[in-house]
């Protein structure tokens, strides 16, 4: 079972092998992500937005590298 955030019980993870920086999701959640020194999406606070507009930010991935994982198992994709 994978470590789950304390408020919206759940876990997000970027794949940063596919990552390639569009800054999507930092657009549409800026305090649950930001891009890094390598214009890589990180996860600063998974509790930093609702869990719909955390899921709303993976599906604007444009390369689907943002995993979303709560309590019931796999929320996206």
């Amino acid at each position: 079972m994978p470590e789950l955030s304390p408020e919206n019980r759940i876990q997000v993870t970027v794949d940063r092998s596919l990552c390639i920086g569009s800054g999507d999701c930092v657009d549409t959640v800026p305090d649950v992500f930001q891009l890094d020194s390598e214009d890589k999406a990180v996860v600063v606070d998974p509790d930093g937005a609702s869990v719909d507009d955390i899921l709303t930010a993976a599906g604007n991935c444009p390369v689907s590298a943002i995993f979303v994982v709560g309590e019931e198992g796999d929320l996206y994709p």
